[in-house]
């Protein structure tokens, strides 16, 4: 059976009922769990592991220092000149 462009038309254009609606939602939710399930059991240990590597090199651990200050120096700049009474609040 060949389909015509008019056929092939009709049946895209097919209306879907609020059943079909809530089983297709059934159908994606279940195989959207099913594709979260395996990959926490098969990437997310291998993308922690990576990530810890990494983390405990010295030059990142660097960056993150450098990073820190330039945020701490710029919050304590903003602060202390638009909002003075905030560090006179602070209380040691």
């Amino acid at each position: 059976m060949k389909l015509t462009q008019q056929v092939l038309k009709k049946l895209i254009q097919e209306e879907l009922t609020k059943s079909d609606k809530a089983e297709i939602k059934r159908i994606v939710s279940k195989e959207l769990d099913r594709f979260e399930t395996k990959f926490e059991k098969a990437l997310k240990p291998v993308i922690e592991e990576e990530l810890k590597k990494l983390l405990k090199t010295k030059r990142i651990e660097g960056d993150v220092a450098e990073i820190s200050k330039k945020i701490l120096k710029k919050l304590y700049r903003d602060l202390s000149i638009q909002h003075p009474y905030i560090i006179d609040r602070i209380k040691l």
